[in-house]
Parts: C-alpha cells; sequence; structure tokens
C-alpha cells in the first residue's frame, strides 16, 4: 500500500484499490501512483520474481509494440529491464504455404527503426516490481471476501481484517477475474477448438530479427525472434494434434517445429519448458460497473495470433491514466458518466482486436478454395503496394 494511505482503525482509505498483482495490475499501480493517486494492490499470492538462468528462457514471452515501448519508458520500467534479454522486430515474415504466398512487412516501410520487440514474462515482471518498490509500494497479500458499495465509495474485505476502501476499485485480477463474478458481470465467450504450445529453441540458423508465421488451416505457427539466437514457438492447434505434439521426444519435437517451418531455422535444440493451453476468446459484457474498472484479461482475452494480448491491456491501462489525469482534483474518478466515458474510449480497440482475430482463424481455417486462393492472391498483392505494407507496419506497431 501507499505511505500515504489513510488508515482508521481496519479500514484503510485511498483513492483506488487495485485487484490482480500480474502485468496489467502492476503497471496500473505505478502509472496511479506517479498522478499522485493514493493506490492499494491487492492479490492472494506475491508477484512472481523469477530469475532464468543464462541457459534458459522463459516460456511465456510477449512481443511488444513501440507504443507498449514508449510508454513503459514514461513509467521508468524500461530502464529497469534486462536489456540482454530484449530483441527487437525488425519485420514480420506471414506464410500461405497452402499456395505459396507470403508477405514481408518491415519497419523500413513505415520509415522505422523497429516494429516492437520480443522479451520475457519474467524479465518485464522484475521490473515493474522494481519500479514499484522505488515508489514505496507493495502488494497487499490478502484473499478477497467481499465488495460492499458505499454512497461515495466501495469498499474492499480481505480476510487479514483490513477494508479498503476506495473512490474506484480496478479489477486486473485475470480471466478467471474474482471481481468481475463478484460484480455478477457476464461474458461472450468463444472457443477456438485449439491448443497453443509454447517452447524456445536455439536455433542453428540466425533470425535476423524476423519474427515469421505461418498460416495454414485452422494452425498458425509463429517463430520470434529472442538474443543469442533463440526463437520462441507459439503453436496454435487442433486439440488432437497438440496432444500428439506434446507426447513427443525433444528431439522430435524440434524436428516438427523445423517441418513446419520449412526449414527457415536450420536444426533446433529445445531449451527450457514446454507449455501449453487452450485458446479462446473471451470479452467481459460490459467494462464497468458500480465504482469497478475491468482491464486486461478481466476485461478481455483474445486469440495470440496476432500477439497482442498484453498490448490490448496496457492500452487499457493507457487509457484510463490518461483519462484520469484530466480531470480536476474535485472531481470523483468513480464516477457513472467518467467510467461510461472510459468504456466507451475502449469499445472500438477491443472490439476491433476480437474481430482481426477471429477473421484470420476463420479465413485460414475455411474450405472454401475460392477463399483460400483470394488469401494467397491478398499477400502478393499487398507485397505490391508500398501504401498499404506502410499501413500495415504502423498498424502492428500501435
Amino acid at each position: 500500500m501507499t505511505s500515504t494511505a489513510k488508515k482508521t482503525a481496519q479500514i484503510i482509505e485511498v483513492d483506488i484499490v487495485i485487484v490482480g498483482a500480474g502485468l496489467v495490475g502492476l503497471t496500473t499501480a505505478i502509472a496511479m501512483a506517479k498522478q499522485h493517486k493514493r493506490v492499494v494492490l491487492v492479490d492472494s499470492r506475491p508477484p512472481k520474481n523469477d530469475v532464468p538462468s543464462s541457459h534458459s528462457w522463459d516460456a511465456r514471452i510477449y512481443a511488444l509494440t513501440e507504443n507498449t515501448i514508449a510508454w513503459l519508458k514514461t513509467l521508468g520500467i524500461w530502464a529497469k529491464l534486462d536489456t540482454a534479454r530484449v530483441n527487437p522486430i525488425d519485420a514480420m515474415e506471414l506464410w500461405d504455404p497452402q499456395h505459396g504466398a507470403q508477405l514481408m512487412l518491415r519497419a523500413e516501410d513505415a520509415n522505422l527503426l523497429h516494429m516492437g520487440c520480443i522479451l520475457e514474462n519474467s524479465n518485464l515482471m522484475r521490473a515493474c516490481i522494481q519500479a514499484l518498490a522505488d515508489l514505496h509500494l507493495d502488494v497487499t497479500i490478502a484473499n478477497p471476501i467481499s465488495i460492499q458499495h458505499q454512497a461515495q465509495c466501495v469498499d474492499l474485505l480481505l480476510d487479514n481484517k483490513q477494508t479498503v476502501r476506495a473512490k474506484l476499485m480496478i479489477a486486473a485480477d485475470g480471466v478467471h477475474s474474482w471481481v468481475r463474478q463478484q460484480m455478477q458481470i457476464g461474458v461472450s465467450l468463444k472457443s477456438f477448438q485449439q491448443t497453443a504450445i509454447v517452447a524456445n529453441f536455439h536455433a542453428e540458423l540466425p533470425h535476423r530479427d524476423v519474427a515469421k508465421q505461418w498460416f495454414q488451416s485452422h494452425e498458425t505457427l509463429a517463430l520470434l525472434p529472442l538474443p543469442n539466437q533463440v526463437v520462441s514457438m507459439v503453436w496454435s492447434v487442433t486439440h488432437a494434434r497438440a496432444q500428439a505434439l506434446l507426447a513427443l521426444s525433444e528431439a522430435a519435437l524440434a524436428q516438427a517445429v523445423r517441418d513446419g517451418s520449412h526449414d527457415v531455422t536450420g536444426s533446433l535444440r529445445l531449451c527450457g519448458e514446454v507449455l501449453s493451453f487452450d485458446l479462446n476468446q473471451q470479452t467481459a459484457q460490459t467494462f464497468i460497473g458500480d465504482r469497478v474498472v475491468l482491464v486486461g484479461d478481466a476485461a478481455h482475452q483474445v486469440h495470440p495470433m496476432a500477439g497482442q494480448g498484453v498490448n490490448l491491456g496496457f492500452r487499457d491501462v493507457m487509457q484510463l491514466t490518461e483519462m484520469t489525469t484530466k480531470l480536476s482534483v474535485m472531481h470523483d474518478m468513480g464516477d457513472s458518466s467518467f467510467l461510461r466515458s472510459y468504456a466507451r474510449a475502449r469499445q472500438l480497440d477491443i472490439t476491433r482486436m476480437n474481430t482481426l482475430t477471429s477473421g484470420l482463424d476463420a479465413l485460414f481455417a475455411t474450405s472454401a478454395g475460392w477463399l483460400q486462393a483470394l488469401t494467397g492472391h491478398g499477400m502478393q498483392a499487398i507485397n505490391r503496394q508500398a501504401w498499404l505494407k506502410k499501413y500495415l507496419v504502423q498498424a502492428a506497431t500501435l
């Protein structure tokens, strides 16, 4: 909690209580504290502060856009990263093997130095925890018990006998959000009937800072660049194919990835664990409640195909903090009209991302020959249009 929080008996009075100390919750706390808001950050467990060895890589990685990177710099988080474990993206190469189509998008197409970067979850978590400590903030480790609404505030009751009283509650507690459930906010859920397999491999051939993606029928394989000639794999496949791949030996899995990527990497050697998770698209039916805002996965979960999940959550925080910056000192940030303005401001971005990821999956999964051919021809046509490539690169870096 902040050192400036007002504490009466077991009631802690603050401006904002944040539930969930993942990346979105941590960055929300940092951004709000930098606005001199009194903040309490609550989670049932301490945030993970793992340090991978120099020979292993965290299987959970993120593709951050240039816009996200610039924001993290303003928060003082970027300076605390281990930059030796961060790799720039200079280009994106997309393939449709069924039609031999290829699309190359380069940062230079939009007069940019980079299109973003790839980094590990653990690296970014450690940087956020250090930035939080610099602001004399810590995480209150407790389980929330109930939410009670007062006339001008909201109370969060904890199992440590404390009550946090705030003007605004921010739910950053993930896809199974306890706050969302307590507020009885429903979700729209779509299952892609796929499993994502993630792992890191040391590649024989250099990746040259290029992110590569192959689109097959209801299947997507991505190889993302990491330092020291390592590539991070995200392979979205049917559940049945995932079970078969996960049953392979390390060498056999590496060969399957090499075959699936059409041997652009040369030989591959697994470095680290192999993880898997089901792919769903989930969107809360509303992003706000009575003095409550949902952010990150509590509000929306998207297909990893576009690599935009964490960026989308960060954009929630960017929007919210931009709007709170403009509030007068006397304005109640939990006011319903303010929260409705926030929800309207975020709706288009979230809807567009849902449409993009669902649309891409449906497009490459279709069995309609004419539509498959259009996909291949479309890639070839884009390659010939410099203005369109510039637009796509700019869109990918937001």
